[in-house]
């Protein structure tokens, strides 16, 4: 009987915008016993990624420092001024035999391990070629991929609207991964967020 050998996935951090509306690097700030960027870092590697990607632009040299020795393959995205799409094309381009790529975002520290961990046994058991959370049937992360789809997004624009635009191009290939909790959804764009952030954690 032949074993199935379960497939391999990365999990690409996107972590290189400006934080033009936080009004500092919001990756830098501090949030727990450390900082975001090193909270959401953590809880992809305690998950059931064979390996983390961490795409930096936006003050790269501090964020390589914070992050220390962890086990993790940074990349730089020249382009990162450009948006969020150049950063999720430049960790898509640094894959290496990967069958499937997770994207996370930098400003959702409250996604768990647990909770990526439940999308990628979701993703594991399905036959679709996407798969995501959703809380109050709006769309959450991480956002797992099949390989099969990085060309597809190594060719948008930017101004073609971005990775979501596969979501509509695609719809019936995706897997609901209904969670519940908001966790998946909640994001640190503003002050008043990051402040809220800290209150609740």
């Amino acid at each position: 009987m032949t074993q199935t050998l379960s497939p391999f996935i990365s999990g690409i951090l996107l972590a290189a915008g400006l934080s033009s509306r936080m009004g500092e690097p919001k990756q830098l700030l501090p949030f727990g016993e450390s900082t975001i960027v090193e909270t959401v870092v953590d809880s992809m590697l305690g998950a059931k990624f064979d390996e983390v990607i961490v795409v930096v632009g936006h003050c790269a040299a501090q964020v390589r420092e914070q992050l220390g020795t962890r086990p993790i393959k940074i990349v730089f995205n020249p382009d990162y001024r450009e948006g969020m799409l150049t950063s999720a094309q430049t960790g898509i381009r640094s894959l290496r035999g990967s069958d499937a790529f997770a994207l996370m975002l930098v400003d959702q520290p409250f996604i768990t391990t647990e909770l990526i961990d439940q999308v990628v046994d979701a993703y594991l058991q399905t036959d679709n070629g996407i798969a995501l959370p959703s809380y109050n049937y709006k769309r959450g992360h991480p956002v797992i991929f099949d390989q099969r789809y990085a060309d597809e997004i190594l060719a948008l624009g930017t101004e073609s609207g971005g990775v979501r635009t596969l979501f509509k191009k695609y719809g019936d290939d995706i897997h609901y991964v209904t969670v519940d909790t908001d966790r998946v959804l909640r994001d640190i764009d503003y002050r008043a967020d990051y402040e809220r952030a800290i209150r609740e954690k």
